[in-house]
């Protein structure tokens, strides 16, 4: 169901009908709808992110797509990486939300197995389908068990 807009020109004595308490019940339901709107993946195997001097979709099962109502979503990964120079990145609908060379997240020197993880608030998106894409630069090993994922709150 969508969202009804509550009545509110309530006068003093009138009784609740039958179609007033539908569109209560209605409503509850589309927040409930609303506060479930969550994609997610992990991978279960390596994937390994080749060499590239722009940032690159790491793996499709990382392009997640929400519907949203329009708001704020929280935007998660974390994962094990194993590379002496990386730089992970979040693309929203072709927008990249981190600085130009180096991404939300970024490490170097002798990484080896090193933990990376980040949570983006993304503030104000527009109601309707959005794509999120996790991406990756430069030669790097994402380790099984990573995990992505998005949630309107």
């Amino acid at each position: 169901m969508a969202w009804t807009t509550p009545k509110t020109d309530w006068e003093t004595g009138e009784l609740v009908s039958a179609d007033d308490l539908n569109a209560v019940s209605e409503n509850l339901a589309e927040l409930d709808r609303v506060r479930k709107t969550v994609a997610a993946h992990a991978t279960t195997v390596d994937i390994r992110i080749p060499h590239s001097a722009t940032f690159v979709d790491i793996d499709s099962h990382f392009n997640l797509t929400i519907t949203t109502a329009g708001g704020d979503v929280l935007v998660h990964f974390h994962g094990v990486v194993t590379a002496s120079d990386f730089k992970i990145d979040v693309d929203i609908d072709g927008t990249r939300q981190g600085q130009a060379d180096h991404g939300l997240r970024y490490g170097g020197g002798n990484a080896n197995n090193e933990l990376l993880s980040f949570t983006r608030l993304v503030q104000n998106l527009s109601a309707g389908s959005h794509t999120f894409k996790l991406q990756g630069k430069n030669d790097t090993t994402l380790r099984a068990g990573a995990q992505f994922w998005v949630r309107e709150i």
